[in-house]
């Protein structure tokens, strides 16, 4: 039988013996979720790598793949999404329009403003990052059943909700 132990249940045993009367129980939850996070997000890494794509371009190009907005995106929108700096998002479109994954192109109501659109090779890019993506999901979520995964996301979302704003 596979050890059921963890990370952070070798974290929360350290912290029992180091000091009994301190309260750790939040890391039950909060450690587990930080580290899958940080597993995730690694294999996530991996699976766009050979598309040669961070995870920071694939948000920006998933997020235009999903806006799906014939006139384009704004960029302060996308950076809004990606809860970054216009500044930041700059560089990242920068870098994906040398790619040849976006293009911008004249706001159409505003002179001043510029969208940004996939191009061709960013939309076939975009679909093939997207499928590797949701079977990395798919693997990460594969020990949980149905009725697992629904109480799991209701459970998250409890968690979440209050703190998204």
């Amino acid at each position: 039988m596979p050890d059921e132990h963890d990370a952070v249940d070798r974290m929360v045993a350290l912290w029992g013996r180091r000091d009994p009367d301190l309260d750790v129980s939040a890391l039950e939850v909060v450690g587990r979720v930080l580290r899958l996070a940080e597993l995730v997000e690694s294999a996530i890494g991996e699976t766009l790598r050979p598309l040669a794509l961070s995870y920071s371009d694939f948000d920006v190009l998933s997020t235009l793949y999903r806006l799906d907005d014939a006139e384009g995106t704004h960029p302060r929108d996308l950076a809004r999404s990606a809860l970054i700096t216009s500044g930041a998002m700059t560089a990242r479109l920068d870098r994906l329009a040398r790619a040849g994954l976006v293009e911008r192109s004249a706001d159409p109501h505003d002179r001043r403003a510029v969208r940004v659109h996939l191009t061709s090779g960013g939309r076939a890019v975009t679909e093939t990052a997207v499928t590797r993506v949701l079977a990395v999901d798919e693997s990460v979520l594969a020990p949980l059943g149905a009725r697992q995964r629904e109480q799991a996301a209701a459970l998250l979302r409890a968690l979440l909700a209050p703190l998204d704003v």
